[in-house]
């Protein structure tokens, strides 16, 4: 096992220095982008860029002692099982990369060394030359985009309960919905026609953007309608 501080496009071989240092400017100083050479004949690091210490606080030594173990450590313990079994099928099936048509592409969830979660885009590609088989790790920092869309999610939501504006009629409807009564019953207690009622009912449902009584009632619960 190489040392942690011998870690760095150094320890690749393959490489020409020129080919060293446009690594190193492709690669280091990259404030979003983790990636890293894992040679999988002898399951170990060739190369990891600083991007790992600064984005997630990890040093280098840390990933070689532990290998790819010590990062399914930090892994959200819901979404661990099934990227650690896409990781083995990466490492254990040779046919793995013949058997798919576009780079293997998987999101989840890593803790860094302050315990915050950090959204990553794992990609994987597959470099075979005649001494081995290297696996190439790009590892995109999305937490950025995930609060983005969490943001207009929110405000998604805040724009569909501003558009269920209600009467007060409506809202008698509603309530009497929820008690379970039908359209004729709701028509005989509030001494409208059936029709109406029956009117009152399609246009909730509408408001609500839902497509039965059942989610207009669970949709009204939410908005404390009901």
């Amino acid at each position: 096992m190489i040392s942690g501080n011998e870690i760095g496009p150094t320890t690749l071989p393959q490489l020409s220095s020129g080919q060293i240092q446009a690594l190193l400017s492709c690669c280091e100083g990259e404030k979003n982008l983790m990636v890293s050479v894992f040679d999988k004949g002898k399951k170990e690091f060739l190369y990891l860029n600083d991007s790992f210490n600064t984005i997630l606080g990890y040093s280098k030594q840390e990933m070689v002692r532990g290998g790819w173990d010590f990062w399914f450590q930090k892994i959200k313990p819901e979404e661990l099982p099934g990227i650690r079994s896409l990781f083995e099928s990466i490492i254990q099936n040779p046919e793995f990369f013949n058997e798919r048509s576009s780079i293997p592409t998987f999101s989840y969830h890593i803790q860094d060394t302050y315990r915050k979660w950090y959204l990553v885009q794992h990609q994987i590609s597959l470099l075979i030359n005649s001494c081995n088989e290297l696996l190439i790790s790009y590892l995109y920092d999305f937490s950025n985009k995930e609060k983005i869309e969490n943001i207009f999610s929110r405000l998604r939501y805040s724009v569909q309960q501003r558009s269920c504006e209600i009467s007060n009629r409506e809202r008698q409807v509603l309530n009497l919905i929820g008690e379970g009564y039908s359209s004729k019953q709701i028509a005989e207690r509030l001494f409208i026609s059936i029709h109406t009622a029956i009117t009152h009912r399609k246009h909730l449902i509408e408001k609500f953007a839902v497509k039965n009584t059942a989610q207009l009632i669970k949709e009204a619960s939410k908005s404390e309608f009901i």
